[in-house]
């Protein structure tokens, strides 16, 4: 089909994708076939400042895996020591081992890397669709801070580095005494995280859903007496600048909460006037725009459709590809007596036909007729006739230039329909008010939806439903169009019920070569145009040399094979006729982080 239809057509399907993609969000990375389903941390908080870990890490496998990793980032902390691993197996726990170096295909052993500032543990244990918990062991090395005035640990237990998505996660931390009035827990990460006191000396963590790329870090004061031992001196009071920090940034969440909560107010209404406005838009241009009579109806005594040529008919109808409609404006040629085709007996190959001008244009032609001759004539052939071998090499030498004259050609065949009045150009410029409306629909909805409101949903319908309407009316047909297009429906569908017992020539309710070139523009099955061999009489085949070609050459739809064959330049091309608490946000300060993954 020409441009416009094809642009139409590519803003359409983006469009549609661009709705799909955000709807329903893709996961590009690699662990798509891996989850965490739950990870849970007992850790204790040591005299000497350190902090013991341990890790169960159950990874959902989906797929073939040689094992996992767990990255420990060392910043902000002298390192760490005496790492352990093992997996739980039915309530045990099987130690592994510690190798220098591992390969693929290694199994129960595990390694540690040491890049910049982090530690890495590869675990190799081959995996296959199947769940496995891990249990990981290690101390943090002064990981806590003793100021003179408090006791700081401040550690994230997940960083952001972790490209693992994780169903549940959960720490423990157990302090070195019991709590008082100077002990405070603060939670860093996603705002439906919850943190409180489980026992007089244990603190409790929990998440659900955490995302790739995202932390859980904790912030607990105590006094500085809980790690008399600690080496790691601030030699500074700090704790009320702590507790200012931290209402600050509880102070900005409520801040951004209630600023999130007036914009979804907004949007929640203006998704409901958006929706209401696309309603009545959309009810107000189909009561406009609605056909005033069925003309088909008026017209159905004529059951014929105007033979307005196969270029025209197949965009009419949206219905062929490319190559099938060149072959059926070559035909119609040969039926309106400016061609004639035979075989190149000079070449003494059947499969080279030669296509000869035996009549000049003239004003019996329409423009795309004669702009057709002139191309394959003309340009590619000698003038007088072209050989389909002839047609195959120009095609292979001058591409662009044969693309060229292929997209002028389809231009003028829209033209040729528009003259004829098949399209409502009236209607084009609301087809353009109404994309643009959609579009903004479409963005309203978005960013509702972005901000957990339902109501979003509303308009995105509505967006999708009047970016289609709009789109049809860019290519709307009038009502003479519309007739001739339900016309040649009604056509196509006679064609695909004729049988072929029984057919006579009193039977056939279309020209017999009205029937058949048009079935191949219109890009119905050659073997269902079969069907019509039986009442094709000498006196056709002899006068038109086409269907000698098509039905009784040795070669079975040589002709046909042959043109579509020297037309391939066109086969592929993408223009067609037709066509104690909750969690805060903020911190991130606080030492280690680091995530999990497969390998």
């Amino acid at each position: 089909m020409c441009k416009i239809i094809n642009s139409t057509r590519k803003f359409s399907i983006i469009f549609l994708i661009l709705i799909m993609v955000l709807s329903f969000p893709l996961k590009p990375y690699a662990e798509d076939s891996l989850s965490i389903s739950r990870w849970l941390i007992e850790s204790e908080l040591l005299e000497n400042g350190d902090l013991y870990i341990e890790e169960d890490i159950t990874f959902d496998f989906s797929g073939k895996f040689n094992g996992v990793f767990r990255e420990i980032v060392l910043e902000k902390t002298s390192g760490v020591k005496n790492i352990e691993v093992g997996e739980i197996i039915d309530g045990e726990e099987i130690k592994y081992d510690n190798i220098n170096k591992g390969k693929k295909g290694n199994s129960n052993v595990f390694t540690i890397d040491t890049n910049n500032n982090s530690k890495t543990i590869t675990i190799y244990s081959p995996s296959k669709d199947q769940k496995k918990t891990f249990k990981i062991k290690y101390t943090v090395k002064n990981v806590a801070i003793k100021h003179n005035d408090t006791g700081e640990l401040n550690y994230q237990f997940l960083g952001s580095e972790n490209k693992t998505p994780i169903e549940f996660f959960s720490v423990n931390i157990k302090l070195p005494q019991n709590r008082n009035n100077k002990v405070k827990i603060f939670a860093h990460g996603p705002l439906n995280g919850m943190t409180d006191f489980k026992d007089e000396n244990l603190i409790h963590m929990e998440v659900e859903d955490v995302p790739k790329n995202t932390f859980v870090e904790g912030r607990i004061l105590f006094p500085n007496n809980f790690i008399p031992k600690s080496s790691n001196l601030s030699n500074k009071s700090n704790y009320n600048n702590i507790l200012k920090e931290e209402k600050a940034l509880i102070k900005d969440i409520e801040k951004k909460e209630l600023q999130k909560e007036k914009i979804t107010k907004v949007l929640s209404y203006a998704s409901l006037i958006a929706g209401g406005i696309g309603i009545i838009t959309l009810a107000f241009f189909l009561s406009k725009l609605k056909r005033k009579i069925n003309i088909y109806e008026k017209t159905s005594s004529n059951i014929i459709p105007e033979d307005c040529s196969p270029a025209v008919a197949s965009y009419l109808t949206l219905s062929s590809s490319n190559t099938e409609v060149v072959v059926a404006t070559i035909l119609d040629l040969v039926r309106k007596g400016y061609f004639k085709i035979e075989n190149n007996e000079e070449e003494g190959k059947s499969t080279n036909l030669n296509i000869i001008k035996i009549k000049d244009q003239d004003e019996g032609l329409l423009k795309h007729e004669s702009f057709f001759i002139q191309w394959i004539i003309d340009t590619i052939g000698t003038g007088n006739s072209v050989d389909i071998e002839s047609i195959n090499k120009y095609g292979e030498n001058y591409n662009d230039k044969f693309l060229e004259d292929f997209n002028k050609w389809q231009g003028l065949v829209k033209k040729e329909t528009e003259d004829k009045g098949y399209l409502d150009l009236r209607v084009k410029k609301y087809g353009y008010i109404l994309t643009v409306f959609s579009i903004i629909f479409f963005i309203i909805s978005i960013a509702t939806i972005a901000y957990g409101v339902i109501y979003g949903l509303f308009p995105l319908i509505i967006s999708i439903i009047v970016f289609i309407y709009g789109l049809t009316l860019l290519s709307r047909k009038s009502d003479e169009g519309h007739a001739q297009y339900k016309k040649w429906r009604k056509f196509i569908r006679y064609i695909k019920n004729t049988k072929k017992v029984n057919i006579n020539k009193e039977d056939l309710i279309y020209p017999l070569d009205m029937t058949l070139i048009y079935a191949i523009a219109l890009g119905l099955n050659t073997d269902i145009l079969d069907n019509f061999k039986s009442v094709v009489s000498n006196k056709h085949y002899i006068n038109n040399s086409w269907i000698y070609w098509y039905f009784f050459s040795g070669n079975k739809h040589i002709l046909h094979e042959s043109m579509e064959e020297a037309f391939n330049p066109i086969s592929n091309y993408n223009s067609s006729i037709g066509g104690g608490g909750s969690f805060s946000g903020g911190g991130g300060t606080g030492a280690g982080g680091g995530g999990a993954g497969g390998f």
